[in-house]
């Protein structure tokens, strides 16, 4: 399978993000609320042209497969990360047609590569601390936990698990 990244196409990862987040809240499994994943949410001067689609070819073209957010500063969520020293993995989600298909491999060796390319050799992500599946797919791809703390976002409370990836 080949795959390629856009970064100019906010309006298609919005949906993308509300459609899996829709299949999440279906199966209740709700990561985040579909009314909050809007482009005036998901945007702003440390997101502005960091939100890319993933696309992937399985023989008959590319079609729109992942999307994710890789920032390099985050003042939200890695407030002590000085910017430019990591890269920052934020909503990635993963179209449920492309399930099982070890697209999370390839996104992170592309954000490795994207990070590479400024000198920056730190990795970082968290999630919510009560997704114990989650956390440990994370962990089979090599990111170690770190700490876990109290977080809020789109007025929800939750507890982060954060995970960082040296290379």
């Amino acid at each position: 399978m080949q795959f390629s990244y856009r970064n100019d196409q906010p309006a298609l990862a919005v949906a993308i993000l509300r459609e899996v987040g829709q299949w999440l809240v279906d199966t209740d499994r709700e990561l985040w609320s579909v009314d909050d994943l809007t482009l005036d949410n998901l945007i702003d001067d440390y997101t502005r042209d960091k939100l890319y689609v993933m696309y992937a070819d399985r023989g008959n073209g590319p079609e729109p497969a992942a999307v994710f957010i890789l920032q390099w500063e985050d003042p939200i969520y890695w407030p002590d990360v000085p910017a430019n020293t990591s890269g920052f993995i934020h909503k990635l989600a993963i179209r449920r047609s492309f399930n099982g298909q070890n697209l999370f491999a390839s996104i992170v060796d592309f954000c490795r590569i994207k990070c590479l390319e400024q000198d920056i050799h730190t990795l970082q992500l968290e999630t919510d601390a009560k997704r114990p599946k989650l956390m440990q797919f994370y962990e089979r791809y090599g990111f170690q936990p770190t700490y876990k703390r109290a977080m809020q976002e789109f007025g929800k409370s939750f507890t982060c698990q954060f995970y960082r990836m040296t290379f």
